[in-house]
């Protein structure tokens, strides 16, 4: 493999931050943070709490878990010290919060909560109340081209420091008590948010401007909406303990779903099965969050060993592969992630890494055997994005993958940049860890241009903002929503003016000038969580609460002002609340209907909400 490229050009300095470039003489070697408390084991088991539905609240400072995915990291208290801004006219020093846009007020008058933003007074109550919207646990090869395909020895280039990473970030421990299974883990999962035209959209799993069929922004009478169909969670093995399986993607008429032994179809209006594909898919097996051109890849097998190619429209299997495995494990393929765009399909694990021709299953490159650089995983959509690692916590670097896997272009990160996720893939748009007080926090939000230059860099603080990141792969942030040059995500969760109330805001970002532009409240006063973006008009799910249920409303572009779409059934509210909290849930808007759609199940009897409820 070739040398690294010379360190990059400085960002602008109108809000992009400095570059330090690496030293001479290749990656860097020394021991860095790697975000083992967010880098999860896939199969690790977490027991969702089913809360109660009495209008008395729980016990103070106990929400409700769940609300797509409970934050990883609960936000400090308040009162918790924060770095001094940087001097005038100087951008903020990295993990330091922004100065500028975010709304900052004085606190309320004695007696009534705070302002957003302020700490309350000391002995101010800290209250309970409605689950929180999407979690935020915060989360790579040499060039592109022909590929020597010889397999690696077993112990191959990378694979031993990813697999260290995931094993000292397992922590779960199951105590088997009284009939009861006691879980120790951190929040995490999968989830996926789906697109029309999936590699037409720009979003890597992050939500995009792709607003599904049928609807007009704000315009309309309000649906009155009632439960249209549901499909039960499927069946899961006693000695999963509990199963993931991402993959939700929307053609033409049907909404197809991976499961624990199959890929379905299902007839949007009736729910009634169109098509399924037989295959055994244990807790391991993983899906793109993409499709392109009604097309994508399904991972499946025994041990997760196999890849097929599926038309989505038609139903039909294009091919399948067995995956190239270098590690005679059987636990070698439990952290495959994979991507599409265009007519390619790119897979990583920890062994190994290998792309494929979309239509027909050939093989385009795999990865160099004892490569210095390795895949660490793929994000797509409108491009393939790749990240890059050389060496164990040394230099890191994102490129874009063209057709046949031929490398379009590459961005370097300076030195102490740790890549999490890939936001948006058009435009590029990455969280990083730049040096924060914790490995696991995304702290800054990269976004470059076409061809990959740094544009702007966006300080955000884990004490306010919310990405809603989840599990450890390079994609997945359902909570996050990314529209040509703004970006939708929420803050975190505050204390409201109810009684006993929690809320929280969507906050716009101009990715042109890295400034926020508005804050959109929820119009009941609770939670609010972003979905699509639906002719030029942002949808977002106002969650349930014990009283009331949910609706949907269409926040105008201007000012982020909600106004109702869909309001929820009164009479189905425990349902709403019960898979609206469970945790690994994910809202989708398609044709003026709502899909609450499940990527997590339990083997354990009672513990699973559906997988799929729809209301219209």
């Amino acid at each position: 493999m070739s040398q690294p490229p010379p360190p990059p050009s400085q960002p602008p300095s109108d809000g992009g931050a400095p570059q330090e470039p690496p030293a001479s003489g290749g990656p860097e070697q020394q021991d860095r943070p790697d975000g083992a408390a967010q880098q999860e084991r896939r199969s690790q088991a977490e027991q969702p709490t089913q809360p109660s539905l009495s209008k008395t609240p729980p016990p103070p400072g106990q929400p409700p878990a769940g609300g797509f995915g409970a934050p990883q990291d609960p936000p400090p208290p308040y009162g918790y010290p924060q770095q001094p801004p940087a001097p005038a006219g100087q951008p903020p020093a990295y993990g330091q919060p922004p100065t500028y846009g975010y709304p900052q007020q004085p606190p309320g008058p004695a007696g009534q909560p705070p302002a957003y933003g302020q700490p309350p007074p000391y002995g101010y109550p800290q209250q309970p109340g409605r689950p929180s919207p999407y979690g935020q646990p915060p989360y790579n090869q040499p060039p592109y081209g022909q590929y020597p395909t010889q397999p690696m020895p077993a112990g191959g280039s990378g694979g031993g420091n990813k697999l260290m990473i995931v094993i000292a970030a397992v922590v779960a421990v199951l105590l088997v008590a009284g009939g009861g299974i006691w879980l120790l883990t951190s929040q995490g999962g999968e989830g996926d948010q789906a697109k029309d035209g999936g590699a037409s959209s720009g979003s890597a799993n992050g939500g995009s401007g792709d607003g599904g069929s049928g609807g007009t922004g704000g315009t309309g009478e309000v649906i009155d909406a009632e439960l249209a169909w549901e499909v039960g969670a499927p069946e899961v093995d006693k000695d999963d303990i509990l199963t993931e399986v991402p993959g939700t993607w929307f053609v033409g008429n049907t909404v197809v779903k991976t499961t624990t032994t199959s890929t379905t179809a299902y007839d949007v209006e009736t729910g009634k099965e169109a098509w399924s594909i037989e295959m055994p898919r244990p807790k391991s097996c993983t899906a793109p969050y993409e499709m392109s051109g009604d097309k994508t890849v399904v991972q499946y097998g025994r041990r997760c060993e196999f890849i097929m190619g599926i038309d989505l429209a038609g139903g039909k299997e294009l091919w399948k592969k067995e995956l190239p495995a270098r590690r005679d494990s059987a636990t070698e393929f439990d952290f495959t992630e994979m991507a599409v765009s265009g007519n390619t399909a790119a897979v990583s694990w920890i062994g190994n890494a290998v792309g494929y021709d979309l239509t027909t299953g050939k093989e385009l490159w795999q990865q160099e055997e004892n490569s210095d650089c390795d895949d660490r995983g793929y994000a797509g959509g409108a491009q393939i994005v790749a990240k890059i690692e050389c060496g164990f916590g040394g230099l890191q670097k994102v490129q874009g993958v063209g057709e046949g896997g031929r490398k379009t272009w590459e961005w370097e990160a300076p030195k102490g940049i740790d890549i999490r996720k890939v936001l948006s893939t058009d435009p590029v748009v990455l969280g990083v860890n730049a040096g924060g007080e914790s490995s696991i926090d995304i702290t800054d939000l990269m976004v470059l241009s076409k061809d990959g230059k740094l544009q702007r860099k966006i300080s955000i603080t884990k004490e306010r903002h919310n990405l809603g990141c989840r599990g450890i792969s390079l994609a997945n942030c359902p909570g996050t929503v990314v529209d040509g040059n703004t970006l939708y995500m929420t803050s975190q969760p505050h204390q409201g003016d109810a009684e006993y109330g929690r809320t929280n805001e969507i906050i716009a970002f101009d990715l042109a000038t890295g400034k926020p532009k508005w804050l959109g409240e929820p119009s009941d006063g609770g939670q609010i969580a972003p979905i699509t973006v639906e002719n030029g008009s942002l949808i977002a799910y106002e969650l349930p609460d014990y009283e009331e249920p949910g609706q949907v409303v269409v926040l105008d572009p201007k000012t982020g002002k909600p106004s109702p779409r869909m309001k929820m059934p009164r009479d189905g509210l425990k349902d709403e609340y019960d898979m609206a909290t469970g945790t690994d849930v994910v809202p989708y808007w398609k044709g003026n209907r709502l899909f609450l759609v499940n990527h997590k199940f339990y083997a354990r009897a009672g513990l699973s909400n559906k997988a799929i409820v729809v209301y219209g």
